[in-house]
């Protein structure tokens, strides 16, 4: 295995975290009392601007996320988070600013600065109808988990009562996303809305943050059917370092246990099939950990080139595999 490459040569791409709901004051560790400066280096926590750069991390996918008692004004609720968001990009725009569109995802590559991608977790926040979704576009959201755990009006959420899949106005929000060039995310989504998306789907589509079921058989980890039909569509699963969905034991947690999952991505679906969907501030430490935070993204490249993937297979894993579908479905411009 050649050692050409250092670890400044590899960048990354995370599809997944939670650190929104810090920003605005609902961080999930309730030590953590007041909202999060996020351009400060903290103490104890997943995420924030430093600890991006140590990383490496170029671009930042964060979701918005609602509690149930925040969904009678989901749509409000949800525009406040951009809202939160946007006065974060005017502190320092050199240095962390919003992607629109793969570009700035390359223009993060070439300057060592920080993107943010926006996703929407649960289409809740779109309120039951399309209507929103332009608006939330102009806003700057490129991805939307269809549902989270629960039911909305677009579809059954994994931890949802009944059997049912999409509705007919989900199957026509996955139609509408794909004509403005919005990703489709199916983490969380129960399995019939799962083959739903297959179905109607006729580009790439992602699950954002989850693992390998044969390895850990929960139900948020999918099937090889499941891996398989991503890979197929040309999208990526964003394996996910929430100690649950690792290991049946979270304190046995850890980085060689995380490879499994990873391994086993790439046996089924290929290489180009697998990325990172860290959730980072989505959970509580558990005992176990895969790594400690996003500054530590270099471990894992480490991790992973002592594993046996060569740098171009790591970087595929790292970022490249989300910069190709970003490519595919935001585009340029």
């Amino acid at each position: 295995m050649s050692n050409n490459h250092n670890q400044e040569d590899f960048y990354v791409i995370d599809a997944h975290c939670d650190t929104l709901m810090a920003i605005v004051g609902r961080s999930m560790n309730k030590e953590e009392r007041d909202p999060r400066n996020f351009f400060a280096d903290n103490n104890s926590v997943h995420l924030d601007l430093p600890k991006l750069s140590r990383g490496h991390v170029a671009c930042q996918v964060m979701a918005i996320f609602l509690e149930d008692s925040q969904l009678s004004e989901a749509t409000r609720e949800a525009m406040a988070m951009i809202d939160s968001l946007e006065s974060l990009l005017r502190f320092d725009p050199r240095e962390f600013f919003l992607a629109r569109n793969s570009a700035d995802i390359y223009r993060a590559l070439e300057t060592k600065s920080v993107c943010a991608l926006l996703s929407i977790e649960g289409a809740e926040a779109l309120g039951d109808s399309l209507e929103n979704l332009e608006i939330f576009y102009q806003r700057g959201v490129r991805a939307i988990g269809l549902t989270w755990n629960r039911r909305n009006a677009f579809g059954r959420g994994l931890k949802a009562e009944g059997s049912d899949g999409l509705t007919n106005l989900g199957k026509e929000l996955v139609e509408k996303m794909e004509e403005i060039h919005v990703i489709i995310d199916v983490a969380h989504l129960g399995e019939e809305g799962f083959w739903d998306v297959v179905d109607i789907s006729t580009g790439p589509f992602i699950a954002s943050h989850a693992n390998a079921r044969d390895i850990l058989d929960i139900p948020r980890n999918l099937s090889d059917s499941q891996i398989r039909a991503i890979a197929d569509h040309g999208g990526a699963i964003g394996c996910v370092f929430v100690p649950g969905f690792v290991t049946k034991d979270p304190g046995d947690c850890s980085l060689e246990a995380f490879l499994l999952h990873i391994d086993h991505i790439v046996r089924v679906g290929g290489i180009e099939s697998c990325a990172i969907g860290s959730d980072f501030d989505g959970f509580m430490p558990q005992g176990g950990k895969v790594i400690q935070d996003s500054g530590e993204f270099p471990l894992l490249y480490e991790a992973l080139r002592s594993h046996g993937y060569d740098h171009a297979a790591a970087q595929k894993i790292l970022g490249g595999n989300w910069l190709r579908i970003f490519d595919d479905v935001l585009g340029l411009v």
